[in-house]
């Protein structure tokens, strides 16, 4: 539960806080005064304390001399000021110092309530962000000093068939490599399939988390049994559980995926990853190879459910056929781009696809050759180069695009929208303005630069943006301000999303400066735009 420290000088004024809010309601269980700062110092030595309320004028140290040592010692407990004078230099020095904000007394306990409750979210956000960076920098460290091969080795060899799989050529293995099981053990394989990661990443980091997954299947899937996480030469992580002759008697399956369950909230939760398992049947080290191929394929038919445990024994029945869209007609839409008319037709597709329990993944490679051939025809027969559409915008690796059905779904709302634009007589043509413009559109959600963005139309930055102020008459950055703000406001009259996590989604890490960007475009701050919209629902 939370924790407050009140400073004021005025001993009604403290009592006046304490009495006029029910602490209890917003989880409060100490509330814990100070009258001076030398006070509020020595509480703060011998308590954590979770919002500090603090008066501005006080006798001895003020409130913003109180809050600069509290900053170097205790940088990340919310303060919230208090002060009778809506004085300009104390509000300037109180947002330079980070404090959460300011209020003029006497001070309305409907707004302080408010107020302290939007900083414990802040809190426990920054707690939360704590946490997962410690949990980074344990594995990052265990990573660096890590160095195992030999058992990974050891199964990478069987599961590739480098090691013969006749029990004799095993029973060598195991012994040259001094691995402590026996040929006679069964093995059950969990393969780990990842996804995709919920936050970018740069490869270094891919590779410390990528460790992180492996380390949290060992505490979590494994447990006290015998058993090891390894990653195959693709990458793909296994865990592997052994058995001696006891364990599948005691190892149930629904204990099985209980772990998996825990596992994979620990992962979404934690390490920033989505991620699915599939659990296969136990098996002889002779038949590791065809358990192994047998869980691959499985995940490759897998292009529905996400973040989900499946067992090789209840696999989903084979697909019905299924009726590939006609191209032909495809084409004819493309030529004369026209977009809605496409997009309609393929989310129709997508859906109906969607509906299908047993449809596979070579369904979705088959539609991505199709599309893609479809586009090259009409593309060469318009006489537009294939590179001015499927550049950076539209990925052409088939393994990412066909993982699941979202992603080819995805891919292809990408793919028609992009042919369409350069295909339009109005667009085909198009200026550098109008590019950036899509450029923006397309990479909403991602970090731009002026750099980035002059670098997709292949211009001077500088020059870029005296064009575009000249076309549009307001400045590259606010334009793509202005398309976020949007783009923000549809998130948060359209789901249940957090306000922090919208920001986050758009890299305002400083909430403050984000809200104050909503207001300018909306005149409300996001929570109370959201909370009008649903009074008038």
């Amino acid at each position: 539960m939370h924790k407050l420290l009140i400073v004021d000088d005025e001993w009604f004024a403290v009592e006046g806080i304490k009495s006029g809010v029910d602490w209890g309601s917003l989880g409060f269980t100490d509330i814990y005064e100070a009258h001076n700062a030398d006070q509020a110092k020595a509480r703060l030595a011998q308590t954590e304390v979770d919002i500090i309320l603090c008066d501005i004028e006080m006798p001895g140290q003020n409130g913003i001399e109180l809050a600069e040592w509290v900053r170097k010692q205790f940088p990340f407990i919310p303060i919230i000021f208090l002060t009778c004078h809506a004085d300009f230099a104390y509000a300037q020095q109180a947002i330079h110092l980070g404090s959460f904000d300011y209020l003029l007394k006497p001070v309305d306990f409907d707004v302080l309530k408010l107020t302290v409750n939007k900083a414990l979210d802040q809190q426990l956000e920054v707690k939360r962000d704590k946490r997962q960076n410690e949990i980074y920098m344990k594995y990052y460290k265990m990573w660096e000093s890590n160095k195992t091969v030999l058992y990974e080795r050891f199964w990478q060899d069987l599961m590739w068939q480098r090691i013969v799989p006749l029990q004799s050529h095993i029973e060598r293995a195991l012994a040259i490599n001094d691995i402590p099981i026996k040929s006679d053990y069964k093995v059950l394989p969990v393969l780990i399939s990842m996804e995709k990661w919920e936050k970018p990443f740069n490869t270094r980091d891919e590779e410390v988390m990528e460790y992180a997954l492996r380390k949290t299947a060992e505490e979590l899937l494994l447990q006290n049994d015998a058993g090891q996480v390894v990653q195959d030469g693709n990458g793909v992580i296994f865990a592997l559980l052994f058995d001696d002759g006891t364990k599948e008697q005691t190892l149930s399956f629904d204990r099985m995926k209980k772990r998996c369950q825990a596992y994979i909230e620990a992962c979404s939760t934690y390490l920033y990853s989505s991620i699915s398992c599939y659990i296969g049947e136990w098996s002889v080290l002779t038949s590791v190879s065809q358990s192994y191929n047998a869980l691959l394929q499985m995940e490759r038919n897998n292009v529905t459910a996400s973040k989900a445990v499946m067992f090789y024994k209840e696999q989903a029945p084979s697909a019905k056929e299924v009726h590939l869209p006609a191209f032909f007609e495809w084409a004819e839409l493309l030529e004369q781009a026209q977009y809605d008319q496409l997009q309609k037709i393929s989310s129709e597709m997508f859906d109906r696809l969607g509906a299908d329990a047993g449809i596979k993944g070579e369904t979705l490679t088959i539609i991505y050759h199709g599309l893609l051939q479809t586009v090259f025809y009409v593309l060469q027969k318009r006489g537009v180069p294939a590179h001015a559409v499927l550049g950076s915008s539209v990925d052409l690796d088939p393994s990412t695009a066909t993982k699941s059905l979202v992603q080819l779904r995805a891919w292809t709302m990408r793919m028609i929208r992009e042919a369409c634009n350069h295909l339009s007589d109005k667009n085909k043509e198009s200026t550098i303005v109008e590019k950036v413009k899509r450029f923006i559109d397309i990479h909403l959600f991602d970090e731009m630069s002026r750099e980035s963005l002059a670098a997709s139309v292949h211009i001077n930055p500088a020059y870029l943006s005296r064009l575009f102020r000249k076309e549009c008459g307001m400045s590259l950055s606010d334009y793509m301000i202005q398309e976020k703000m949007k783009k923000v406001n549809e998130l948060l009259l359209n789901t249940s999303e957090t306000v922090s996590n919208i920001a986050k989604m758009f890299h305002y890490t400083n909430f403050s400066h984000f809200s104050k960007l909503y207001r300018k475009y909306y005149g409300l701050n996001p929570q109370e735009y959201r909370k009008q919209f649903s009074k008038n629902q």
